[in-house]
């Protein structure tokens, strides 16, 4: 075929490859449109996409249809063959490109000069057709009717307020709240993973059920209750690894603790009122310590065998071999010289030690514990926020956190709220079996005619509605004040929340506290 031919043919390919990229453009854009349509007659419907993500993905989708079809439609094979039969029928050539392609193809054969005559006379044909009338570059009439119906119908769904973006925003608060659940029992998890403190058991153990948790907050399926029932299950487990003789006599360590007015005795005093006998033991092996720039004097020492008596007398009845060893180091203290009284002091403090060193692996687990419950308390705050139930911060008595008939945390008979339980927890944050303010078995937390309820994890006591109720504050009356009541109110509130994160409490109590310094708060 003579070169002039061809070019003529390319001219003619290109402005049909133009025409077919507008038509290709044209239907994308129906067609991504008619998706969008779709989809945001869907977002309407159920929770998917925000109105704003929804307009944004409209744009980039419109567009990559329009560009994805434009480009299918440029660089759609087509044989040449086709391509010219094409041309003569819609350019009115009478067939004399496909004879011209044929007789130089070899499939006709004709006289040579019979073959220039012909593509001389069909160069002359081509060269005097416009193609763009034929192929114009614009879309056709349907393409444009439907895109109009289109951009009518989904800009009302794109710009009107859309009934699920209320229900979106909470779906993100509670994913939010899980994923930080998630990370903070993976921290927890590593803890536990590095603690020397637990023995191999206990740690396989302790580790398989922080991972049961975490493979349901990492289940999108799961629900909030289900969430916070994995959580609540993981604590009772670990509660079940805590060794209850060690956390006994911790507690009965707090409880013995006297209120001494001496000013030595105050640290011990206070660590062990706090359950950190380590800490008492630190404190007075330091006192003994040589290295010591200030050595006890003899009333110094005295004071420590009147606090060891008082807390010997307070044992007498809960741990007497206890108090007998505390009895006996006072009594060194009474009758030796400095020296043997140095070597008392030294023996209680490693007996408070070697109490330390048997709770530690409980300090360990309640750590975990009170990581669990703040895990809990975080999804159900998130959840009531997201469902409109209020600040109601009950707990419930079915493992799991669910609810019971007659409200959120109540009893479906008397409607109080009812202590999750939490075995191994009380005020200080320890494991014990004894009678405790905690243990649902005293003032103010319950009487023993009160109702009980059952469950698998054990018996608790429901606490008394007036006891547990919405906190009263007073008016004081009217003084010099020194410090203000905001700086006041600040100490003690961060001193409340950094111990409500170190320590396993139950979630009714955990509750009351925080409702107390909100109706504090200045």
């Amino acid at each position: 075929m003579a070169p002039a031919l061809e070019h003529e043919i390319a001219r003619l390919t290109g402005a049909l490859r133009r025409h077919r990229a507008i038509i290709g453009g044209g239907w994308g854009s129906v067609g991504a449109l008619g998706g969008m349509l779709a989809v945001a007659i869907l977002a309407r419907i159920t929770p998917l996409w925000h109105q704003t993500a929804l307009l944004l993905a409209s744009i980039w989708v419109v567009g990559g249809g329009i560009l994805v079809g434009g480009l299918l439609g440029y660089a759609w094979p087509a044989p040449l063959s086709r391509r010219l039969r094409l041309f003569d029928r819609r350019l009115h050539l009478a067939d004399r490109l496909t004879t011209a392609w044929e007789l130089a193809q070899g499939r006709i054969h004709a006289p040579a000069i019979i073959v220039r005559l012909q593509q001389e006379e069909t160069l002359t044909a081509v060269r005097a057709v416009d193609p763009q009338a034929t192929f114009p570059l614009h879309p056709p009439r349907l393409v444009g009717i439907l895109m109009l119906v289109l951009m009518a119908g989904l800009a009302p769904a794109l710009f009107l307020a859309n009934p699920q973006e209320e229900a979106l925003a909470r779906r993100e608060m509670q994913q939010q709240a899980t994923e930080a659940a998630i990370v903070q029992l993976e921290a927890t998890q590593e803890s536990l993973a590095d603690s020397a403190t637990l023995s191999a058991a206990q740690r396989e153990a302790a580790l398989k059920a922080l991972e049961e948790a975490l493979a349901t907050l990492h289940d999108r399926r799961s629900t909030p209750e289900e969430q916070r029932a994995a959580l609540s299950a993981a604590e009772r487990q670990l509660a079940a690894l805590q060794s209850p003789e060690a956390a006994a006599q911790i507690q009965r360590l707090a409880e013995a603790s006297p209120l001494s007015s001496a000013e030595i005795a105050q640290p011990l005093v206070e660590a062990l009122q706090q359950g950190d006998t380590e800490a008492a033991a630190e404190y007075l092996r330091s006192l003994i310590d040589p290295n010591n720039t200030q050595p006890l004097t003899p009333e110094e020492m005295l004071a420590l065998a009147d606090t060891f008596t008082q807390i010997a007398d307070a044992l007498q009845t809960a741990d007497p071999a206890l108090g007998k060893q505390f009895q006996d180091i006072a009594q060194e203290i009474y009758n030796g010289d400095m020296a043997s009284a140095k070597e008392a002091v030294q023996q209680a403090a490693e007996t408070l030690a070697e109490t330390a060193q048997a709770n530690a692996p409980n300090r360990s687990l309640e750590q975990a514990q009170a990581s669990l419950q703040e895990a809990q308390e975080r999804l159900g705050d998130t959840q009531r926020q997201t469902t409109g139930q209020g600040a109601s911060k009950s707990a419930t008595t079915q493992p799991g956190a669910s609810e019971t008939q007659g409200g959120p945390g109540t009893n479906a008979q008397d409607g109080q709220p009812a202590l999750s339980q939490g075995a191994g927890n009380n005020t200080n944050g320890i494991a014990s079996n004894e009678h405790h303010e905690d243990a649902g078995s005293s003032d103010p937390y319950g009487t023993k005619d009160m109702p009980r309820l059952t469950g698998q994890g054990g018996e608790i006591t429901l606490p008394r509605q007036e006891t547990l109720g919405a906190p009263q504050t007073t008016i004081g009356a009217p003084g010099d004040t020194r410090v203000p009541y905001e700086d006041v109110y600040a100490a003690y509130a961060a001193a409340a929340k950094a111990d409500l994160a170190r320590n396993a409490y139950p979630p009714a109590l955990r509750a009351y506290l925080r409702e107390y310094f909100n109706g504090l708060e200045p």
